[in-house]
């Protein structure tokens, strides 16, 4: 599924850029920019904290959550404006992995563990501020909003761990930032290297974690899903 989606976004880019590219002198440069791009996310509790432990109602067991390595894929159009600034937008599809763990809480022996992993669908809109360094490369950096859309609920049932998380919303809205460096290498097309700042307003989605000790006798400890993001960017700009 993956594959599939992120061969369609490449496409989709490629033919775009050239329809507009045959419309252009070839000296001439594009007031459209198309590229697709790949990110790694990081955690970030810069704006809002979330608890990662959480004990059940006894307080026997400790479930702890972390964030594994998760990934971002897209593609993005970027439309100058004047001067130095234009917007940008996309369509972004995002996998986030959590892994959550259960321990007795007197001795820290680890009991069960699982992973699951949620997909969202990101669309952003940012006003973008370029400075030039030279003929082919500038800085950028942008600020705006993005609209997150969780298809559904995600979670792992298992004989002895099951993990359920529940999401907030269908949809999420958060405030976004970037920076980055761009080079434009002529034909072959551009390349930039950035970083982004993903902040939601909530947390993504409520978890609950249940231990099954013995037959037909559970413990279970709830959380939520901390959804804000730094993320490492890669993108690959179309020649226009």
């Amino acid at each position: 599924m993956k594959k599939i989606f992120f061969i369609q976004v490449v496409l989709l880019a490629f033919s775009v850029s050239v329809m507009i590219g045959q419309r252009l002198n070839i000296q001439e440069r594009s007031p459209v920019n198309v590229g697709v791009e790949l990110s790694m996310i990081f955690p970030s509790q810069m704006l809002l904290t979330f608890e990662d432990t959480a004990l059940d109602s006894n307080e026997v067991y400790s479930y702890l959550t972390s964030t594994q390595p998760s990934f971002r894929f897209g593609g993005y159009l970027r439309f100058e404006l004047f001067g130095n600034h234009s917007l940008e937008s996309g369509l972004y599809r995002i996998t986030r992995r959590y892994n959550s763990s259960v321990s007795l809480l007197e001795t820290g022996q680890e009991l069960a563990s699982n992973t699951i992993r949620g997909v969202a669908f990101e669309i952003p809109l940012l006003w973008i501020i370029s400075v030039p360094l030279s003929r082919e490369a500038r800085l950028s950096t942008g600020f705006g909003g993005v609209v997150s859309f969780f298809a559904s609920d995600f979670g792992v049932l298992d004989f002895e761990y099951d993990l359920d998380a529940v999401i907030q919303s269908r949809f999420l809205g958060g405030i976004k930032a970037n920076l980055g460096f761009e080079y434009d290498a002529g034909e072959i097309g551009g390349f930039y290297f950035g970083a982004t700042f993903q902040h939601h307003f909530q947390s993504i989605a409520f978890m609950r974690m249940e231990y099954h000790f013995e037959a037909n006798q559970s413990a279970i400890g709830v959380l939520n899903l901390n959804g804000s993001y730094l993320a490492a960017v890669v993108r690959y700009i179309f020649p226009m």
